[in-house]
């Protein structure tokens, strides 16, 4: 559809196809278990806490499978007070967009001030 919207739309003609999904070298996802890892390590350090940040637009890491994934580390709730989710109306590098940049950074700075354990 990009491909399409590019040489129809914008009138951009290129020999280039691309390509917003596929396989990704060297990575290879098939053994893939960190969601269950990171379950295992929130069960076994209650100060870990764990911030996700997606673009709405992220093509290659989706913003609804990280939610998902989230959902599937707790779905007792038990862990959700630390865990945050924080999407940005971007894709995939989300910094290329100022508010977005900006955005990111206050809530990486919340996120860390919000997990320092308590004086005392």
């Amino acid at each position: 559809a990009v491909n399409y919207y590019f040489r129809n739309h914008l009138n951009f003609k290129t020999d280039l196809k691309y390509n917003m999904f596929g396989p990704v070298r060297p990575w290879d996802s098939s053994g893939d278990n960190t969601g269950e890892n990171l379950r295992q390590a929130m069960a076994q350090n209650p100060y870990l806490h764990t911030m996700v940040q997606s673009g709405y637009y992220d093509g290659a890491t989706k913003y609804f499978d990280a939610k998902y994934t989230m959902w599937q580390i707790d779905p007792s709730g038990k862990m959700k007070d630390r865990f945050s989710f924080k999407g940005y109306r971007s894709g995939h590098m989300m910094y290329l967009r100022a508010e977005d940049l900006k955005n990111a950074n206050d809530d990486i700075r919340e996120f860390i001030e919000n997990s320092l354990p308590l004086a005392g």
